[in-house]
């Protein structure tokens, strides 16, 4: 299968005009490879902003809240980018990472992948579509969206109740 899987980070797709700046790029690719699957970041300084606000409604926001709400802004990427391939005329699908089948271990806020069932994505990839994944997040055992960790933390997670699964 020639797949090609690429990653955008948040100050790649941080506006409507980088993100198409992303989907042309995409689009030549698509030219060099049969499959093409994206993962993205949320826009810009979502994640930033998402902290702050939840730290303005409680100095120590519950941890699996956090990730619920954290996770938010790659879906809204995920979906905006398959959004514009589509009206593009790129089939384009987004998924959530439980959609994608992301499996992670029971810790919120920096877990790890345990498992990626990859049936979905190749499912999505056989009908031709370009698959957008949100990155920074799956699911655990408990069916809990977790996130995966941030390369530079802007709360402090030794704050939050830690789980006992690493």
């Amino acid at each position: 299968m020639n797949t090609i899987v690429l990653k955008f980070g948040g100050s790649s797709v941080a506006d409507n005009i980088k993100l198409n700046v992303v989907a042309q790029k995409i689009i030549s690719l698509k030219k060099e490879a049969k499959n093409i699957v994206v993962v993205v970041s949320a826009q810009g300084k979502t994640t930033d902003r998402l902290i702050k606000e939840a730290q303005e409604l409680s100095a120590v926001p519950n941890e699996r809240e956090m990730d619920m709400l954290l996770s938010t802004g790659e879906q809204i990427t995920s979906s905006k980018l398959s959004i514009l391939l589509n009206r593009m005329g790129h089939p384009a699908i987004s998924l959530t990472g439980w959609q994608a089948g992301i499996e992670t271990n029971l810790v919120y806020g920096s877990a790890k992948i345990k498992q990626i069932y990859t049936d979905r994505i190749e499912k999505e990839l056989a009908k031709g579509k370009i698959v957008i994944v949100a990155g920074f997040q799956g699911l655990n055992s408990r069916e809990d969206i977790t996130t995966l960790g941030r390369g530079r933390f802007r709360y402090n997670s030794s704050s939050f109740a830690s789980s006992s699964e690493s």
